[in-house]
């Protein structure tokens, strides 16, 4: 079955939750009370599955996605970034280096969560890392920095 794009955004905002409730209350909640989390949030399985697998994917990879963002942020703690922007910022490193999926999405869909669900700047601190992020990735891979 194919995922449409708007059930990639809804998994996306899920995980970002559920990486955020993992960050806040512990590692538990991901064997815990993650599963239940998103089945209360969202009734489409491949929702859920999806969101499951971003934040399953994200969490491990968080201490590598850390010391990337210390790199490119370095000025800036990663343990001092809000943690909502941390999550995001995780996430995003995740499906950047782990999915096929464009860079210019995962920058517009980062930014849109920054302005959902933390503020307007936030918005602009994660557009300006995601940014240099994809252009390091880019190099680091040998990719064509993409248009973002």
């Amino acid at each position: 079955m194919t995922i449409h794009n708007s059930q990639r955004t809804m998994a996306r905002r899920l995980a970002l939750q559920a990486i955020y409730q993992a960050d806040v209350q512990g590692e538990d909640f991901l064997t815990q009370g993650m599963d239940l989390f998103l089945s209360q949030q969202s009734e489409d399985a491949q929702v859920q599955a999806a969101a499951g697998e971003y934040t399953r994917g994200t969490w491990p990879y968080r201490q590598e996605a850390d010391r990337w963002l210390a790199v490119l942020v370095p000025r800036w703690s990663v343990s001092r970034m809000a943690v909502v922007d941390r999550s995001i910022l995780r996430l995003a490193a995740w499906e950047l280096t782990h999915t096929d999926t464009p860079p210019r999405v995962i920058l517009d869909e980062a930014i849109t969560m920054a302005r959902d669900f933390s503020t307007e700047d936030s918005a602009e601190f994660i557009n300006g890392v995601l940014d240099a992020m994809i252009k390091d990735y880019a190099k680091q891979t040998g990719k064509p920095t993409p248009a973002v």
